[in-house]
């Protein structure tokens, strides 16, 4: 089973996209800031993913925090979520994959799938 770190700063989208990963069998770390996610990160070695928002209130963007838990040794793969049309340009990397708000299910799952 994968491990999926999912962060997002909006609880509703938090609680709702982690239903739906639990329902298809992963296992969900949940953090509602980049913060907690790097901390989260620090101490799960297990995490398989790491889904989380582009555009964090506080703190790091979701790029800047999967840049800088790549650094920190996180090898794994990253789905970028936002309601922005394009991912953004800078600091976007291979292992990175954008998805589009709003996503259903089956979009999400077929991009862990896909990337993960």
């Amino acid at each position: 089973m994968t491990t999926v770190l999912l962060v997002d700063d909006n609880r509703d989208v938090l609680e709702v996209t982690a239903f739906m990963l639990e329902d298809a069998g992963y296992e969900v770390v949940a953090a509602n800031s980049s913060e907690q996610a790097m901390q989260v990160a620090s101490l799960r070695p297990d995490i398989g993913v790491v889904v989380t928002d582009l555009n964090l209130r506080q703190g790091m963007s979701g790029v800047e925090m999967g840049m800088a838990m790549h650094e920190e040794g996180l090898k794994c793969p990253m789905i970028v979520m936002s309601g922005d049309s394009e991912p953004p340009e800078e600091g976007w990397q291979s292992w990175m994959k954008y998805l589009a708000k709003p996503f259903d299910r089956k979009t999400l799952l077929a991009a862990i799938t896909e990337h993960a």
